[in-house]
């Protein structure tokens, strides 16, 4: 059986570095995810789920208490955490935010403070996000909910009116 791919393009999916990366933090061996986290600027503190995309898995960081659900795909750059600036270890959990199922989060991407990124929304590069998304949405910039997508996928054989 061949690698997994993100159900809604199966052009993406992890390159052989990722799917090493993960599979140390998916079973908690801290010394090797470490060292290869060293080597490629990322540092996932948070649970892993089990269909996790980095297509380029270069400075992603994610604090403990984020939550990721499955099918998400990050790209390179992306940081989720707190808001605060003034990190206390003994802050209560749930500061971080929660990325539902099939969430897109573009390459740059920062999505920080308490706050839900709702399913299958896409998070645009380089976007700065401190309020909660709704579902199906796309968000650029800071904080721009540019529309609100539909549930269905466009027919990919008329691309931008083109016959």
């Amino acid at each position: 059986m061949g690698r997994r791919s993100y159900p809604k393009n199966p052009h993406i999916r992890n390159g052989r570095i990722a799917d090493l990366y993960l599979f140390f933090l998916r079973r908690k061996w801290r010394i090797p995810a470490r060292l290869l986290g060293f080597n490629l600027n990322c540092q996932i503190s948070c649970e892993v789920p089990t269909r996790l995309f980095m297509p380029h898995p270069f400075g992603i960081i994610a604090d403990s208490n984020t939550q990721i659900a499955n099918d998400v795909v990050l790209l390179q750059q992306v940081t989720l955490g707190i808001l605060n600036p003034y990190y206390d270890p003994a802050d209560p959990p749930g500061l971080d935010p929660i990325l539902m199922d099939g969430v897109f989060v573009g390459a740059g991407a920062k999505i920080l403070g308490k706050i839900t990124i709702g399913q299958w929304s896409i998070i645009g590069a380089n976007a700065v996000v401190t309020k909660s998304v709704p579902p199906y949405s796309i968000v650029v910039g800071y904080n721009k909910l540019l529309e609100k997508k539909t549930t269905d996928l466009a027919p990919l054989g008329n691309v931008a009116g083109v016959s």
